[in-house]
């Protein structure tokens, strides 16, 4: 499971370095690709699943086959270096408007990555600290 929230430098060449809880968790190999303004990162176990349940979206033609292709063809295989990082795609750094700064939080099944300033943005707001106390007691944690 992934959890937590991590501040991390993009060097030069597009490498991060993952946070050590993480690492078990794509040890061998992960999955990314483009998410809803950041990159998500999936174990290749957890990749399987999202992938399964794509292709179940297609055929039952809740999504186009069209649609299928792009989300599979936007994904990459990326591997652990020595140092603990990894190196992302650049064409999805571009596309995402990724600077400096990246945060690396977990959410659960998947990493995702997040350009420091949007992350800022969408989720350092007044309104998500609003939205988290009403889910926490809507939850009764």
């Amino acid at each position: 499971m992934f959890v937590g929230q991590y501040e991390h430098a993009l060097d030069d060449k597009g490498r991060v370095v993952l946070p050590s809880p993480f690492r078990a968790f794509v040890a061998d190999r992960g999955y990314i690709t483009q998410l809803d303004g950041c990159l998500g990162l999936w174990s290749a176990d957890e990749f399987r699943v999202v992938a399964e349940k794509w292709k179940a979206e297609s055929a039952a033609s809740r999504i186009s086959m069209r649609v299928f292709r792009k989300l599979m063809n936007s994904v990459r295989e990326v591997k652990l270096d020595s140092a603990g990082r990894i190196t992302l795609p650049r064409e999805l750094l571009d596309q995402l408007g990724f600077q400096s700064q990246v945060v690396v939080s977990g959410l659960f099944d998947r990493v995702e990555i997040w350009p420091a300033e949007t992350y800022e943005r969408d989720l350092g707001t007044e309104d998500a600290a609003e939205e988290l106390a009403e889910a926490v007691a809507r939850l009764g944690l």
